[in-house]
C-alpha cells in the first residue's frame, strides 16, 4: 500500500501542532455545529443499536457543538461501501471496521493516518496487543474500539444431557468427536458444533485456527500451500463433521446465536461478544447465562496447540474529513471512555476495551466467568492472520474448497490441489 504524499503532509502539520502543545480538539468557530458522519453496522443490528444510540446521545450532550449522523450499513456490506465511496470522494468521517477488512479499506489510501492524535496519551493507554496488525508501512491506520476474540463455548445442559461432564468441556479433536457423537444420539434436534463455513473472508479468518491446530498454514510468508497433508487431514476433518451432521455448512457466524439462545447448539465457535446476543434473544439474566453457557479454548488437533482469532472492531478516520478534530474526539471516546466502555462495549457488545487499565468503575464488570476466561485463557493463543488484499483473494479460493469438502464428494487430495492451483493464479 501507498501512501498519499498529501496524506504525509497532513499527519505532519497534525504533530507540529502537538509540539507547539496545540492539542488536537474539536472546537468549532463561531458557535458553528459540526455534523459527523458515522458508518457503522452497531446501529443496523438490534442487539448493538440501544447501546450505541445512547453513546452517541451521550457524546453530543458532552459536545453540543458536534452532531453525529449515524449511516447504518451491514457488517457484510460495509467494507465494499467504504471502497466505493472513498472512490467517489464520498467517504464518511469515521467508520467502524473489522478484520481483513480494515485493511481493505487502508489499501485505497483514504484513510488519515492516526498516530499524530494517538499522541495525546491515547496511544499509552491501550494494550500494545490491542494496537497488533493495524500498522501498515509504519503508519497507525486505525484505532481499537474494543477485543472480540474467539472461544469454544458450550452450552453445559446439554452436555448434561448427553451424559457428558459440562465440568470437562474437550480438550482436544478426539475428545469433541466423542462428545458430538453423544449429543447427536442423545439430542437429534440439537446441532453438535456451529462454526462458520461460508465462502468470505470473515469465514477464513474463523477457520484459521482450526486450520492452524491440524498444523494447515495455506498462506503467509510461513505458509506451506494448501496441497500439504496437513490441510488435507484439516479438510477431511471438516467432511466428517458435515457427514456425520456435526455442523450444518453454509451458515453464517450471526445465524447460530439465535439457535445457540434456544439451546439449539452444543458446542459453538465464536467471539466473546455472543454472549450478549444471546441474552438479547432470550431475555436471559448474567447468573442464568454462567449457569447455561462456558466458554474455554479451542480443543487442540495434532498440534497439540489452541489458537484464537481477534475478530474486534477497529474505528477509522477518512483523510478527506473536514471535521478531524471533532472526528477524533468521537472515536476517542467510543474506545476509551468509561460511559461508552460501560454502556456499549460492555453490557451491549459484550466485548473487552482495549485499555491496558481500565477505570476502577469499570473492573467489576469484567470480573465475569466469561471475561476472565477470555481474558487469562483465550487471548494468550491469538494468532496472527496474513492481512491484506491477497488474503481477501485467497479466501475465496481456501473457502470455496472447504465447502466442496462439506458439501460434496470429490476426493480431498484433489480439492488441495486445486486450492493450490487457484492460490498460485492469484
Amino acid at each position: 500500500m501507498r501512501w498519499r504524499s498529501l496524506r504525509y503532509l497532513r499527519g505532519l502539520t497534525a504533530s507540529v501542532a502537538l509540539a507547539l502543545g496545540g492539542a488536537i480538539t474539536a472546537h468549532a468557530q463561531d458557535g458553528e455545529t459540526i455534523t459527523l458522519t458515522f458508518a457503522n453496522w452497531a446501529t443496523a443490528e438490534s442487539a448493538t443499536r440501544p447501546g450505541i444510540e445512547k453513546v452517541i446521545a451521550d457524546f453530543e450532550a458532552a459536545h453540543p457543538n458536534i452532531k453525529i449522523e449515524s449511516e447504518a450499513l451491514s457488517f457484510s456490506e460495509i467494507a465494499r461501501q467504504l471502497v466505493l465511496r472513498v472512490r467517489s470522494g464520498n467517504p464518511p468521517d469515521v467508520a467502524q471496521i473489522a478484520g481483513n477488512d480494515t485493511i481493505l479499506v487502508a489499501a485505497t489510501g483514504g484513510l488519515e493516518p492516526l498516530a499524530p492524535y494517538a499522541e495525546d496519551g491515547t496511544r499509552d493507554a491501550l494494550k500494545p496487543a490491542a494496537l497488533s496488525g493495524l500498522e501498515v508501512e509504519g503508519e497507525l491506520i486505525a484505532l481499537p474500539w474494543n477485543l472480540a476474540p474467539a472461544g469454544f463455548w458450550y452450552n453445559k445442559a446439554i452436555m448434561e444431557m448427553a451424559g457428558l461432564d459440562p465440568a470437562s468441556p474437550p480438550a482436544t479433536i478426539d475428545e469433541l468427536r466423542a462428545a458430538m457423537e453423544a449429543i447427536r444420539e442423545s439430542q437429534p434436534d440439537v446441532m453438535p458444533l456451529g462454526m462458520d463455513t461460508t465462502n468470505r473472508a470473515f469465514a477464513l479468518s474463523s477457520n484459521w485456527p482450526w486450520m492452524l491446530t491440524f498444523g494447515a498454514v495455506p498462506i503467509g510468508e510461513q505458509g506451506t500451500g494448501a496441497d500439504s497433508e496437513e490441510m488435507k487431514n484439516y479438510l477431511a476433518w471438516m467432511r466428517e463433521l458435515s457427514r456425520k451432521d456435526f455442523i450444518d455448512p453454509g451458515r453464517k457466524i450471526g445465524e447460530f446465536r439465535p439457535l445457540a439462545a434456544q439451546d439449539k447448539v452444543a458446542f459453538h465457535w465464536d467471539q466473546v461478544l455472543v454472549q450478549g446476543v444471546i441474552q438479547s434473544v432470550n431475555g436471559m439474566s448474567d447468573e442464568a447465562f454462567f449457569d447455561r453457557w462456558g466458554v474455554t479454548t479451542q480443543p487442540a488437533g495434532s498440534s497439540g496447540e489452541s489458537y484464537s482469532f481477534e475478530g474486534g472492531h477497529q474505528l477509522v478516520m477518512f483523510a478527506d474529513s473536514e471535521h478531524k478534530e471533532a472526528a477524533w474526539e468521537f472515536m476517542k471516546h467510543l474506545a476509551t471512555s468509561p460511559d461508552a466502555i460501560e454502556n456499549y462495549t460492555v453490557s451491549y457488545n459484550a466485548s473487552l476495551p482495549p485499555l491496558a487499565e481500565v477505570p476502577a468503575s469499570i473492573a467489576g464488570e469484567l470480573d465475569t466467568p466469561v471475561f476472565n476466561a477470555f481474558l487469562h485463557e483465550i487471548i494468550p493463543t491469538i494468532a496472527e492472520q496474513p492481512y491484506g488484499p491477497a488474503f481477501a483473494a485467497a479466501s475465496t479460493a481456501i473457502m470455496a474448497g472447504v465447502q466442496e469438502a462439506v458439501t460434496g464428494d470429490k476426493p480431498i487430495d484433489e480439492i488441495a490441489a486445486t486450492i493450490d492451483q487457484q492460490l498460485d493464479a492469484k
